[in-house]
């Protein structure tokens, strides 16, 4: 069989059009004359009596991904929104959710592991799914001084409001509280207040999912303090297409399968803009991209052969946050069938930068 066709790369003539018409229309479907026009659809699921719930989204007659909101009831035990089974055009889903290793990498997924309260000595994680302390256990992996027995629980990114725009792309406005877990409590102690917004659309053989957070203090200031691996905005690839099983990682700075930390502004660990990983799902040639915004106050990146891209401001130093200055962030992911030719994946990085949160904030709001 022959391999799928590669993205089309060629520039186009009327950059300053193309680009003025990247939020409102570049992005959507491109319709033939005559042919009729493919629309997106979301559809507000809250079965089982309200015990979950996702926002489902389709394109025509084709999944694109759904948003599954946070519970930690013990059935649907989620403690982050998830935007989970991200679908290429032709359908194909390229993001993972509690595969075999490390369950709190959650498809498409925000968050930190270690923030902090000014004058409060707790530290909570945010990012990964840790339980209530057992004070009797031992930790065969990481001994006394890293006990993950000890170390929850994690706190929970709970929901308070939702609302979204659907037109010819989709975007989604979350109101968001980081708060505490507590035994024999409900709801804990807010630490920090977010808006996120996901914006969703489709562009020739790419679905581009563009997710920005804006996270507040809900009282005193707020600290992301560093944290290596855990956060900020991130994406678990499918266990099909990642390096260990047989897939490719490329990134922009012309890489093939770069691992760890990469946070130099030169040399071998020099950040990169943009990492890929592409992999064969069935015969389908598919993959899943990860870009940062160059607006970021930092872009860190840490990247695994079992599938994993993140992109953070806090892995090396802490990041302080007030209510006059909030921490703002911003990354693209873009699920494409076939090959990503590095030319596009640079057009897409470089189209990012017109993309503000300000824009999106707008459609919801009008």
């Amino acid at each position: 069989m022959d391999e799928p066709a590669m993205i089309d790369t060629t520039p186009n003539p009327d950059r300053r059009g193309f680009l003025a018409g990247v939020l409102a229309t570049a992005v959507g479907t491109v319709v033939a004359p005559g042919a009729e026009e493919v629309t997106f659809a979301l559809d507000d699921q809250r079965p089982f009596r309200g015990q979950t719930r996702r926002l489902k989204i389709t394109h025509g007659s084709q999944p694109v991904t759904s948003l599954v909101f946070p519970t930690d009831y013990p059935t649907h035990f989620r403690l982050k929104p998830e935007l989970m089974h991200v679908c290429t055009p032709d359908g194909v889903p390229v993001t993972g959710s509690h595969e075999f290793s490390f369950i709190h990498h959650q498809s498409i997924l925000c968050g930190h592991g270690r923030v902090q309260v000014e004058g409060d000595d707790r530290v909570v994680d945010f990012y990964r799914q840790l339980p209530f302390p057992d004070a009797g256990r031992a930790d065969t992996w990481h001994g006394k001084t890293r006990n993950l027995f000890q170390l929850g629980p994690s706190g929970l990114q709970r929901v308070t409001d939702a609302r979204w725009h659907v037109k010819d792309q989709v975007v989604i406005q979350l109101k968001l509280v980081w708060e505490t877990r507590e035994a024999g409590r409900e709801q804990g102690d807010t630490l920090a207040v977010e808006e996120r917004l996901y914006r969703i659309a489709r562009r020739d053989r790419v679905t581009i999912v563009d997710v920005f957070s804006q996270l507040k203090p809900a009282g005193r200031a707020v600290t992301l303090l560093p944290e290596n691996d855990h956060g900020y905005l991130g994406v678990r690839v499918h266990d099909l297409i990642d390096v260990e099983d047989g897939g490719v990682m490329r990134d922009s700075e012309g890489r093939a399968n770069p691992t760890e930390h990469f946070r130099d502004a030169n040399g071998e660990r020099r950040i990169p803009r943009w990492v890929d990983c592409t992999g064969k799902i069935g015969r389908a040639t598919v993959g899943v991209a990860l870009m940062s915004h160059p607006a970021n106050i930092r872009n860190e990146w840490y990247v695994r052969e079992f599938g994993l891209m993140i992109v953070s401001a806090a892995q090396t130093a802490a990041v302080r946050i007030t209510a006059e200055t909030p921490f703002e962030f911003g990354a693209r992911f873009v699920a494409h069938d076939g090959p990503l030719a590095p030319e596009t994946a640079d057009q897409l990085h470089a189209d990012f930068a017109t993309v503000t949160a300000d824009q999106l904030r707008a459609l919801v709001t009008a």
